[in-house]
């Protein structure tokens, strides 16, 4: 069966017009809307309007000294700096092997320190859901400034953006009803996109912030599977086999979508990124699949029955398996939700769960730190005999829990805490977002 490569329903015509036609497809604003919809949300300043004059602007940083200068090279492994021992902390672990939720932690108040071990904490523990944060109140600039201390940020080339710091990219479905249901089912059963954020990119994401500035009371939440567990339930010589593949990324069919919804590109250019299906975390050395859905186009140098046997067996083993999934809950606006992931070894999905009722706006932005260019380290050569990316992998991280928090009790300090992959999901960008 032939791998179905998100967004290419895009070479139909009739989809096209369907899409052309139909402005409110998919739950989208369109990009002349936007002076409108900012006199409805609560935080219009992170609701930026499309500039002609932005066409083309930007080129996307590089990070080719990521691996080796990744903060969590800095953090303590107990975490003492982002739990301080006269802290009173809560976590609720989400699964017991990632995702944790965290309250009693500001994040904008962390020390340096405090930042390099939410650099470590995340990178073992995966992700991070950070209750009843003042962060959005901060405003964008302060938004900017947290998001630079941990590497290079992305700007994204099509999305919607706050006003005037594109480097803050906006995710937006405005407030209303059932109505909503019926603009995102028309084409698809499903909205869910897979993917891990930029991966077309050479430098693809570390670490993704996303912020709530209003949100449903119940559902619109971002569901997120492990890939370090994808790879390790595979038999030693698929294991072996997979490692020597790369998967080519592209955005080609996100710029097409743009393209027909008349959003200007701030960053020109389709990409056809090559990076390897398994993948070494540089501060960690543990290994992941690298299989974003969203943005996977085939394999390198195989035949295209065999790639699409290949990730269509990607696609059934990694994405279908509850075992290796969490959600994390945004639990409306008041909650002040800021969820932290790790995209080297994560992938995610917005849930439309809640486009049947009457809701507020689910509007959010997202800082993209970029990342190494990913890259895999063979067992052999991961005692420092390779390429510089031996960063301190046997630092016994055992996912991000040497901090003696348990689920659900408090701890005082530091005892150690559609279109489918495109998911044209009402996210107003044809990316597929959280």
């Amino acid at each position: 069966m032939s791998f179905k490569v998100s967004g290419s329903e895009l070479n139909d015509p009739l989809v096209v017009k369907f899409i052309t036609e139909n402005a409110s497809f998919a739950g989208q604003v369109a990009g002349d809307q936007i002076d409108e919809h900012r006199k409805k949300v609560l935080y219009p300043e992170y609701l930026g309007t499309y500039k002609p004059e932005e066409e083309g602007k930007y080129d996307n940083f590089k990070n080719v000294d990521g691996a080796k200068n990744d903060k969590g090279h800095l953090g303590d492994p107990t975490f003492k700096n982002l739990f301080p021992a006269n802290s009173k902390v809560k976590t609720l672990d989400l699964s017991p092997n990632f995702g944790t939720e965290i309250e009693g932690i500001q994040l904008s108040e962390l020390t340096d320190e405090g930042k390099n071990d939410l650099a470590l904490y995340l990178e073992t523990r995966g992700l991070a859901v950070f209750r009843n944060q003042d962060f959005r109140d901060k405003g964008p600039a302060f938004a900017k400034q947290f998001g630079e201390y941990f590497g290079p940020l992305h700007i994204h080339p099509v999305s919607f953006a706050s006003e005037n710091y594109p480097e803050l990219l906006v995710t937006y479905r405005p407030a209303g009803g059932p109505e909503r249901y019926q603009a995102q089912f028309a084409t698809t059963t499903n909205s869910a996109g897979w993917h891990s954020d930029i991966s077309f990119e050479e430098y693809p994401a570390s670490f993704s912030f996303f912020v709530a500035l209003e949100a449903p009371p119940s559902g619109g939440d971002t569901v997120f599977i492990d890939l370090r567990e994808a790879y390790r339930r595979l038999s030693p010589p698929i294991q072996k086999f997979f490692e020597t593949l790369t998967l080519i990324h592209s955005n080609y069919y996100q710029n097409k979508f743009a393209k027909i919804k008349n959003y200007p590109a701030r960053v020109k250019g389709d990409y056809f990124t090559e990076h390897p299906l398994v993948r070494t975390h540089p501060v960690t050395g543990e290994k992941a699949l690298f299989f974003s859905r969203g943005f996977v186009q085939r394999v390198k140098g195989v035949k295209p029955t065999e790639s699409d046997a290949i990730l269509n067996f990607l696609e059934n083993h990694v994405l279908s398996n509850p075992e290796i999934q969490v959600r994390a809950q945004h639990k409306g606006t008041d909650s002040k939700t800021v969820i932290a992931w790790d995209n080297r070894f994560l992938l995610h999905t917005a849930i439309a769960d809640f486009l049947q009722h009457e809701t507020p706006a689910r509007h959010h932005f997202r800082i993209t730190v970029l990342g190494e260019r990913p890259y895999f380290e063979k067992e052999a050569e991961t005692n420092g005999e390779s390429n510089g990316h031996s960063n301190g992998h046997s630092n016994g991280h055992s996912n991000g829990h040497s901090n003696g928090h348990s689920n659900g009790n408090s701890a005082n300090g530091a005892n150690g805490l559609s279109l489918n992959g495109l998911s044209f999901n009402g996210n107003s960008n044809g990316n597929s977002n959280a």
